[in-house]
């Protein structure tokens, strides 16, 4: 009966074990590679989905770290908030470049919070940011219509660089703890954004998010999402990042929602020659706001069959050990 017990008692440990493995990639396992722009070399991770299939495309997400994480190590920038992603990405492409000592995504004192994009030109690092992804685009199956910027302090200051320059390259944006310009609010009243910000924040005001989320509001703009946190300093990212069923709402949003594809002229004559009259009547056009319905989690869904199978073999147990009591 011992015996019985030992191996009913291992396979229970051995189900509920399984429960606590994290699904995904080990970010600090993956290749380190350097990107080259003229003068400028960019360490960065690429972080790709673990069953990654070249004949599907996959959505890209670029990580900007923060002050403490620069340098030429090709490590340091996987220490905040990678993992966190690439656990609750797993069908997404993660990009995780390194900022060089000294220098910065974006050449403004952080002291001061928001800047003016007019007056700060863009950073060569930004700049190879750009042409990194683009590079990207051309190795692997990357959905374009669904590439994302993101960055905490010093990367939050350059994801709203990227989103502001290149408003027409991202299709969404999580901004934590960063500052932007205000008079960019007419370029980025339509772009879904996420912004984060403790409003005890001593190390970049928390006016340089809060003016710059007011200013796209007072533009007309209903898809930016901010959220302050009452007494809290500067270090919010991991609560930033793990704020409930913002990732998944991040990977639903698509660039084609604010650019649609033109289409060339001789095109639209070939598609209106072959109409028939009856087909050729406009039907009217409704919209629909865009729903934050999150996608399926694969990992999640596992979880809980794994679950479901420690139950089963738990209640097994206990079955088996009342019969083989109820013998004795």
């Amino acid at each position: 009966m011992k015996k019985v017990f030992a191996l009913l008692l291992a396979a229970v440990l051995l189900s509920l074990s399984m429960l606590c493995v994290s699904a995904g990639v080990d970010v600090k396992e993956t290749e380190k590679r350097v990107f080259e722009n003229g003068d400028t070399k960019l360490p960065y991770r690429l972080v790709l989905p673990e069953n990654y299939d070249e004949n599907k495309s996959y959505p890209m997400l670029v990580f900007l770290h923060g002050a403490g994480e620069r340098g030429n190590d090709n490590e340091l920038q996987l220490f905040h908030c990678v993992q966190y992603l690439a656990d609750n990405l797993p069908e997404c492409i993660i990009v995780a470049p390194q900022c060089p000592a000294n220098n910065q995504w974006v050449d403004t004192p952080w002291a001061n919070g928001a800047y003016s994009i007019d007056k700060v030109p863009e950073s060569n690092e930004l700049k190879a940011v750009i042409e990194l992804l683009d590079a990207l685009q051309e190795e692997f199956n990357v959905d374009a219509d669904r590439i994302y910027a993101s960055g905490l302090s010093m990367g939050g200051f350059g994801a709203w660089d990227l989103m502001m320059r290149h408003n027409d390259y991202f299709a969404a944006g999580v901004l934590v703890c960063g500052g932007g310009d205000p008079s960019q609010a007419e370029a980025l009243k339509d772009t879904p954004l996420f912004v984060f910000h403790g409003d005890a924040d001593d190390a970049v005001p928390v006016s340089g998010s809060r003016d710059t989320v007011q200013a796209i509001k007072d533009a007309g703009g209903e898809l930016v999402q901010y959220v302050e946190y009452p007494g809290k300093g500067h270090g919010i990212w991991n609560d930033a990042f793990a704020h409930p069923g913002m990732l998944q709402e991040l990977m639903t949003y698509k660039l084609s929602t604010r650019y649609p594809a033109e289409e060339s002229e001789e095109e639209s004559m070939e598609e209106s020659m072959e109409e028939s009259p009856e087909d050729s009547v406009a039907e009217p056009v409704v919209s629909t706001p865009q729903t934050s319905v999150a996608p399926v989690d694969e990992a999640s869904s596992l979880g809980w069959i794994i679950a479901v199978v420690a139950l089963v073999v738990i209640a097994g147990a206990t079955v088996v050990l009342l019969v083989l009591k109820k013998k004795k």
